[in-house]
C-alpha cells in the first residue's frame, strides 16, 4: 500500500512539473498573459472600413502590451445618447472621438471628459506647435481633447466652366465677386440650365452656412454680442441673405430655395453632374470628386476659399475649423494607457483615415503625402492640385473657434425658420433680422 501510494505522489509531482513547463513554453518565456494586457474601447462614428480599424490593428501589431478595440456609434441624436450613456458605464468607454464642439462641451460639464493636462506636461508634448495656437478651447482652464482634423471649408469650381468664361481659379474674393462670378457662369433655362451657384453639399441649410459666412467678418461666436445678447443685428447678417435672395430670385443663378428643399438638392450631385459651376461645401466633397463609379464625370475641380463678406474681412477661413475632437472618459481605469493612444492617433495614428478627406490637423503631418493620400492616383485627371494645396491644406489662415454655445439649437431653429421665409418671399430681410433678435434674445434671457 506505501508503494502504491508513493508512486502516486511521485505520478502527480510529474504532471504538475510537466504542465509548468509546457505552460512556460506557450508564453515563449517572455510573452504577456493575458492577464498583464490592457484592453481599450475606442469609439468613433466614421465607418470602421474607412480608417480606424486599420488605425486600431496598426497600433495593437506594434503595442501588444496595450490592445485597442474600435466599437462605432452613429452620429446621430440616438447614437450620441448610446455614446454618453456607455460613458457613464464603467469599462464600456476608454477613448472617444466627438463631432461638434457644443456636444463635446456639455460632456466636459458633465464630468465625462478627464482633464489631459497632467498627461500633456509629463510629456512636453506642446500642443500649440502640434496643432496650433487656437486648436483647444479650455473648460475652466483645463485641457480636455485633442483635434485629429482640421476642416478647411472651400468653394469646388468646374475648371473647364472658369475657362470658357476666361475666368481665374479665385484666391481670395468677397460675396459680390462671387455673385459676379456665378452670373457668369449660369447658362440656358429650363431642366437643362446650368446653375453658376450651389450653397452647401447636402440639401440646402441656412444657419450653417450664414454661419461660416459671417464668421470671415466677426470671427469666433459671431452669434453673441459681449453683452450676452444676439449679434444677429450686424450688418453682415442681413447681406448674407441678401445675397442669397439676390442669386436665387433677382439674377437667378441659384436653384430657388423652395425648390431645393422640395426636391431635397444635393450641391455635391448638381455639381458632378455638370448643373452647378459652383458648390461651397466641405472635405467630404471629396470621397465624391473621386467616385467615378457613382459620379462619372471628365472634368477637373478647382478649389476656391470660401468668399468673404467684405474686403476688409480677417478670418479668410471662415469655414475653417478642428473636428474628431478625441477625449478619454474620465470612468477609465486605464487612463495611462488610453493617452498614450490618443497621442499617436492625433499624429501619426490617423493617417488611415485621411485618403478619406479627413486632413489631420496635426502640424507636423507631410503636406505632399496627405495631398497623395487625399487625392489618390493621377490626381491631375480630376483635380486642380495647386489649388486644393493652397486652400484644403493651408495651416496659416486664422482659424476661428466657437466658445460659446448658449441655446444653440434653439438659435439654429430661429435662423432657420425666418431665413426661410425670407428666402422664398414672405418677408423681407429687414422683418427676418427684425424676428431673429427678438426671438433668440429672449431665448437667451
Amino acid at each position: 500500500m506505501k508503494k502504491f501510494l508513493t508512486l502516486i505522489a511521485f505520478m502527480l509531482l510529474v504532471s504538475s512539473f510537466v504542465v509548468g513547463c509546457a505552460s512556460s513554453s506557450s508564453n515563449g518565456g517572455n510573452e504577456k498573459s493575458d492577464n498583464d494586457v490592457v484592453h481599450l474601447k475606442f469609439w468613433g462614428a466614421v465607418p470602421a472600413e474607412s480608417g480606424p480599424q486599420e488605425a486600431v490593428d496598426n497600433w495593437n501589431a506594434a503595442n501588444p502590451d496595450i490592445q485597442v478595440e474600435y466599437v462605432r456609434y452613429v452620429n446621430d441624436k440616438a447614437g450620441n445618447t448610446k455614446l454618453e450613456t456607455s460613458l457613464l458605464a464603467g469599462g464600456e468607454v476608454d477613448v472617444f472621438v466627438n463631432y461638434r464642439i457644443d456636444k463635446l462641451d456639455k460632456r466636459i460639464k458633465a464630468g465625462m471628459a478627464e482633464p489631459l493636462d497632467q498627461f500633456i506636461e509629463k510629456d512636453s508634448f506642446n500642443i500649440e506647435e502640434n496643432f496650433g495656437e487656437n486648436s483647444i478651447v479650455k473648460i475652466d482652464g483645463k485641457t480636455h481633447y485633442i483635434p485629429a482634423i482640421i476642416l478647411n471649408d472651400f468653394v469646388t469650381i468646374n475648371k473647364g466652366f472658369l475657362d470658357e468664361a476666361n475666368l481665374e481659379v479665385p484666391t481670395d474674393w468677397t460675396w459680390d465677386e462671387y455673385v459676379e462670378y456665378a452670373t457668369t457662369l449660369s447658362q440656358g433655362e429650363g431642366p437643362n440650365k446650368r446653375w453658376g451657384s450651389f450653397v452647401g453639399n447636402l440639401e440646402p441649410k441656412i444657419y450653417e452656412w450664414m454661419d461660416k459666412a459671417v464668421k470671415t467678418e466677426l470671427g469666433s461666436n459671431a452669434f453673441f454680442k459681449e453683452d450676452g445678447t444676439s449679434n444677429v443685428d450686424h450688418p453682415v447678417f442681413k447681406k448674407y441673405l441678401d445675397t442669397m435672395v439676390n442669386m436665387e430670385r433677382e439674377l437667378k443663378v441659384q436653384p430657388p430655395f423652395s425648390e431645393a428643399k422640395a426636391t431635397k438638392m444635393q450641391g455635391t450631385d448638381l455639381f458632378l453632374t455638370g448643373k452647378a459651376a459652383m458648390n461651397w461645401s466641405g472635405t467630404a466633397a471629396i470621397r465624391s470628386i473621386k467616385n467615378l463609379e457613382d459620379y462619372p464625370h471628365d472634368f477637373v475641380t478647382a478649389f476656391a476659399p470660401p468668399p468673404k463678406m467684405t474686403e476688409d474681412s480677417k478670418y479668410l477661413g471662415g469655414g475653417t475649423g478642428y473636428l474628431d475632437f478625441v477625449a478619454i472618459n474620465s470612468r477609465s481605469k486605464n487612463k495611462e494607457a488610453a493617452w498614450k493612444f490618443v497621442k499617436w492617433y492625433v499624429t501619426e495614428g490617423n493617417e488611415p483615415l485621411i485618403s478619406g478627406g479627413r486632413v489631420p490637423a496635426w502640424k507636423k503631418a507631410d503636406p505632399n503625402k496627405v495631398a497623395e493620400l487625399v487625392l489618390g492616383e493621377n490626381p491631375e485627371k480630376l483635380f486642380d492640385v495647386d489649388s486644393f494645396k493652397r486652400v484644403v491644406l493651408n495651416q496659416d489662415i486664422d482659424i476661428v473657434v466657437d466658445t460659446k454655445f448658449d441655446n444653440l439649437a434653439e438659435i439654429q431653429k430661429i435662423v432657420e425658420e425666418q431665413g426661410e421665409k425670407v428666402l422664398i418671399g414672405e418677408q423681407t430681410s429687414d422683418e427676418a433680422i427684425t424676428e431673429m433678435k427678438k426671438a433668440i434674445d429672449s431665448a437667451l434671457e
